[in-house]
């Protein structure tokens, strides 16, 4: 080099070369720069007289020269007029609110460009969390659900941090040295009923299963609440069968009727129709049957295992309702595809009337406090007062998402007689 240029901004590298970190204080300097400007860079590395001048034309830039001195060489290049391809700039700044005791719950992160949860998502942002900035070149994920609708709710944030925080363990948290031994009808009406609790978890851990590959991540409150739903059945699985398995019974009957009813729910394609059937009018629904279980049940462990599954499932239906109200919100036609949905079910469902008979067998035994003819009738009279009371809970809860009495008295009426 003849002279040195004037340069804008200087890098003192020491002894760092390109692949020791050397570029990382190259690039923070020369991206705070217009075009145009000169950068020097001074390092005793002796490969930078190679891999600078190769760096510089791989991103348009101007390699000068260099220009040896006492504490090293200083290399001297122009930056480049040539635009990179556009992309917006990344939150920087962004602190976010603490609450009480410092938690940072999962709704106070909606700041910044976090806070912009897209009404249609692309499969461009891939697995980019929402918020940060994609590069361009970025592969497309095939995701099926990418509008907002179709899956929001909005106190979806609020649910998943109650659901984090609401955990138990079906192991150590139920008192299983509490069981004593019960009579043979008794224990048998028991396992019965924890069978079938079992077999409709299942479903309700499946279904949400099947969805959650196909959400956009940009809706990531939803995946995250739905991985929680999963979580939530299976500790349920867990712990019925463990109660079936525990006192002397074991797992007992099937019914092909509840299969049946169980299967027209997994083949639910579409989400919000899936999560009306299963959260809103099925586990909605189980409410019921867990509190009767629950006031009904013939030892404390009987009674915890379903008190703590039934204060889970509150939670699912509180997020199916906040959904639907959502999704209804969007386009009131949404009513009457709902109502095409309960309908088409029903028809696939006409041959089973009522839930399977050894399920209501045990709930009269259990009712009753075993098979003693004077306490029988009071029972069944019981399980009959069981059915009645949820459908008027699913029209309460069908009428606060916003459907008419007429609407909410049909679909109640067409729900499955399995209950989920």
């Amino acid at each position: 080099m003849t002279a040195d240029p004037e340069p804008a901004a200087r890098v003192e590298g020491g002894p760092l070369g390109v692949a020791d970190g050397l570029l990382m204080l190259i690039r923070e300097t020369a991206d705070a720069l217009p075009a145009g400007s000169v950068v020097a860079v001074r390092t005793s590395h002796p490969t930078v007289e190679h891999d600078l001048p190769a760096w510089c034309r791989i991103m348009s830039h101007s390699y000068l020269g260099s220009v040896a001195g006492p504490d090293g060489v200083v290399y001297f290049f122009r930056k480049g007029d040539v635009s990179p391809p556009a992309v917006a700039k990344p939150d920087w700044g962004v602190r976010a609110p603490l609450r009480s005791g410092g938690e940072f719950h999962t709704r106070d992160w909606l700041i910044g460009r976090v806070a912009d949860v897209p009404e249609r998502a692309t499969g461009a942002t891939g697995f980019a969390p929402r918020g940060a900035v994609v590069e361009p070149g970025s592969p497309v994920y095939d995701f099926t659900i990418n509008d907002r609708a179709a899956v929001w709710a909005a106190e979806v944030a609020d649910l998943y941090e109650q659901a984090t925080a609401s955990q138990w363990d079906a192991s150590r948290d139920i008192p299983w040295g509490d069981l004593r031994p019960l009579p043979e009808p008794v224990e048998r009406a028991v396992c019965q009923l924890m069978t079938f609790l079992a077999e409709n978890e299942y479903s309700a851990l499946y279904v949400p299963a099947k969805f959650v590959p196909r959400i956009n991540p940009q809706f990531a409150e939803v995946v995250f609440f739905l991985c929680t739903q999963m979580a939530d059945e299976a500790r349920h699985i867990e712990a019925f069968t463990k109660r079936a398995l525990a006192n002397g019974g074991g797992l007992q009957y099937a019914a092909a009727s509840t299969q049946l009813s169980l299967k027209t729910l997994f083949d639910q394609h579409d989400f919000t129709v899936a999560s009306f059937l299963l959260s809103v009018l099925g586990e909605g629904t189980f409410l019921d049957l867990l509190r009767f279980i629950e006031d009904h049940a013939p030892d404390p462990v009987t009674a915890e295992v379903c008190r703590r599954a039934r204060v889970d499932e509150a939670r699912h239906v509180k997020f199916g309702m906040a959904h639907l109200r959502y999704y209804l919100g969007e386009d009131p036609a949404h009513f009457e595809e709902l109502r095409t949905a309960v309908r088409r079910r029903a028809e696939v469902m006409a041959s089973v009337t009522e839930v399977s008979p050894r399920v209501q067998e045990a709930l009269a035994v259990l009712a009753a406090g075993g098979l003693d003819p004077a306490r029988l009738g009071e029972g069944t009279r019981k399980v009959r007062e069981l059915i009645a009371e949820m459908h008027s809970h699913r029209l309460k809860r069908l009428a606060q998402a916003g459907f008419t009495e007429i609407q909410a008295e049909e679909m109640s009426r067409l729900h499955t007689p399995n209950f989920m």
